[in-house]
């Protein structure tokens, strides 16, 4: 009974510290004259895919920016379709800033981003499902070396 006690611990342990894949998809509209700006929770290390793309009459006016957690801009221009990705070099915010000032009419855009986190450069998952495949192997063995023989 102690050891199934202890079994279910851990079991409860490491769900705990799966960090899951954050994604989103999500679409809005950048009125005339208005800038959009969507914020990215970032980590060090995280690989951050993203693609956008714009419809509308002027989609092709919507200046589109990224700032990084580290203060770097890229500032992309005039675009209607975008597609990146790349690994944060710090934590904290990435600001996607859709800019609509210089057109009349309302944009729509449809946004999809993805954030994985990492740990010693394998994707976090992929580490705590080996963690836990080790840590049952340990109890299978410790429960095989301490069973009574008859």
């Amino acid at each position: 009974m102690k050891k199934l006690v202890y079994l279910l611990l851990i079991l409860c342990f490491s769900v705990s510290i799966i960090g899951l894949v954050h994604a989103n998809a999500g679409s809005f509209n950048v009125g005339p004259g208005n800038q959009t700006v969507c914020e990215v929770p970032v980590s060090a290390g995280d690989k951050v895919q993203l693609t956008f793309s714009a419809v509308g009459d002027n989609s092709n006016s919507l200046l589109f920016s990224i700032v990084f957690p580290n203060s770097t801009v890229t500032k992309l221009g005039n675009v209607d379709q975008y597609s990146t990705s790349f690994t944060s070099d710090a934590g904290g915010t990435c600001q996607l800033c859709f800019n609509n000032t210089s057109s009349s009419e309302t944009i729509f855009v449809a946004l999809n981003y993805e954030v994985n986190h990492y740990v010693f450069g394998i994707p976090e998952m992929i580490f705590v499902l080996i963690i836990i495949v080790v840590l049952l192997m340990a109890f299978v063995s410790a429960y095989i070396l301490t069973s009574r023989r008859p």
